[in-house]
């Protein structure tokens, strides 16, 4: 085998294992409503604690139904849950979450118990902001269903 082809080879070989490296590919899920919450900032209360922010479509939809597809990240290590977050991403990108462009992850009580999946999801909910500042989830979906 000559220089050149072992050099060939090598570079195929290469890019073959770079390939299969990279992350594995998500369904995007960001609708109007994600958007909204990756808008949250923080501000200073009165007593100079930073305490969330949100936009003012946002806070319009407290306590109203909305719907929010995503990928469940389990809080619980159990194959059934009635409570865990929401995420735009896969678990395996969640140290994202809430940074650049990718929305906070939003926490789901559910009605009844679902079923853990890797797939994407769709849960409808009652929308409730903490703006409180306290060590609380800042997004809740209450009285929350599965969509099928």
């Amino acid at each position: 085998m000559t220089l050149i082809s072992r050099c060939f080879l090598l570079v195929l070989l290469l890019c073959a294992y770079a390939g299969s490296a990279q992350p594995p590919a998500h369904i995007p899920l960001m609708n109007d409503t994600w958007k909204l919450i990756g808008q949250r900032t923080y501000k200073k209360n009165a007593e100079f604690k930073m305490v969330p922010a949100f936009p003012a479509r946002l806070e319009g939809m407290q306590n109203k139904t909305v719907e929010l597809p995503g990928y469940m990240i389990p809080i619980n290590a159990d194959l059934n849950h009635k409570e865990f977050m929401l995420a735009v991403v896969p678990m395996d990108q969640c140290p994202y979450c809430g940074q650049g462009d990718i929305p906070s992850m939003v926490e789901v009580k559910m009605v009844k118990e679902v079923g853990y999946t890797d797939k994407p999801v769709k849960i409808r909910g009652k929308l409730m902001l903490n703006k409180s500042g306290d060590y609380r989830s800042e997004v809740f979906l209450l009285q929350a269903e599965q969509v099928k």
